[in-house]
């Protein structure tokens, strides 16, 4: 993260630990330490203690008075209720692009389906690369329709989700399987079959939930409120 882009060390150490936060590299219920920021950024407490409260402000992490800050746990219903939301809203975007979609734009979608092949043939790829990549795809649809704002918004408010995704992707051992539900949304938008469209998004997006179950309840059961 280049700081020459910010306006100062606190909007740097902010922007710095919120990306560290959704990309796991700060995990949830994580203590964090005002001194080792401080230390690490090379800055005074005030910076610190205003990115700090920013963090706070947006949920990122939880400050609790004689004990410190961390980072806060993923709530599992606020992450069902996201895909949720994101089925009923990116299902009307997906009806949109499938019957507005000029050739070129399809192609692009299958350009970042085969991004994501030749990605995970790399040995040493991060779920993170994938996970921005998927990002990426969704996103083209919001675009070429015209609510790439609704997309953004949908993209800030997701806090849990994000982290969530990220650490499915890091438990993820076939991709291949993820492509291949990439490659089949792409195929029912092309010949417009709605219905197919809709349960093939749902298991697209809640597969998640089922495959991980045990990771929630036991592997990763800290992570969680």
């Amino acid at each position: 993260m280049d700081e020459k882009i910010y306006r100062n060390r606190g909007e740097y150490v902010f922007e710095t630990l919120k990306q560290e936060i959704l990309d796991l590299v700060l995990k949830p219920g994580q203590s964090i330490s005002e001194n080792e920021i401080c230390a690490r950024f090379d800055v005074s407490r005030t910076p610190v203690r205003e990115a700090l409260r920013r963090l706070q402000e947006q949920g990122f992490v939880l400050t609790i008075p004689y004990s410190g800050t961390c980072v806060t746990r993923l709530n599992l219903e606020e992450i069902r209720q996201m895909i949720y939301m994101r089925i009923a809203v990116e299902l009307m975007v997906m009806r949109d692009f499938m019957r507005e979609a000029t050739l070129f734009q399809m192609e692009e979608v299958r350009h970042q389906i085969r991004l994501q092949e030749l990605l995970i043939q790399q040995s040493d790829f991060e779920p993170e690369q994938f996970y921005r990549m998927d990002a990426r795809m969704h996103a083209i649809w919001f675009e070429a329709t015209g609510k790439e704002r609704l997309w953004e918004f949908i993209q800030a408010k997701q806090l849990h989700y994000t982290r969530f995704r990220m650490l499915d992707f890091a438990t993820e051992t076939d991709f291949t399987r993820i492509i291949s539900e990439h490659r089949g949304l792409l195929e029912l938008m092309e010949r417009q079959e709605e219905r197919a469209l809709e349960e093939a998004l749902k298991k697209h997006l809640y597969i998640s939930m089922t495959r991980m179950k045990h990771a929630i309840e036991v592997e990763y059961k800290e992570y969680f409120e």
